[in-house]
């Protein structure tokens, strides 16, 4: 049982850390490949980076980026997060299962 938890926990890891580091590129390659967007967006700091993203907002002004790398970069993000979200949804059913069930 603890062999699986930690495979479990390490997974999650190694998936949250491909996650982070995707999004981390893709706001890089947005500063520095597509400064008239990121001006745009009104140059944002740490924080309110993530906020700027995902706003409905500034979704369209992203959608029109043309530099394929920051295309490529933003797929990347966006597939990197879908794939961390599954795994936690997929944990926390068969954790429902087997407290439920077991």
């Amino acid at each position: 049982m603890n062999l699986l938890v930690a495979i479990a926990l390490l997974i999650w890891l190694l998936l949250m850390l491909r996650s982070v580091v995707a999004e981390y590129q893709y706001y890089q390659s947005v500063r520095t490949l597509e400064p008239a967007i990121w001006e745009k967006l009104g140059s944002p700091a740490w924080v309110k980076i993530p906020m700027v993203f995902v706003s409905p907002k500034h979704s369209n002004m992203l959608r029109g980026m043309t530099n394929p790398t920051v295309r490529q970069l933003a797929v990347r993000h966006r597939a990197a997060g879908y794939q961390f979200l599954a795994y936690v949804v997929l944990v926390l059913g068969l954790g429902i299962a087997y407290f439920k069930f077991g």
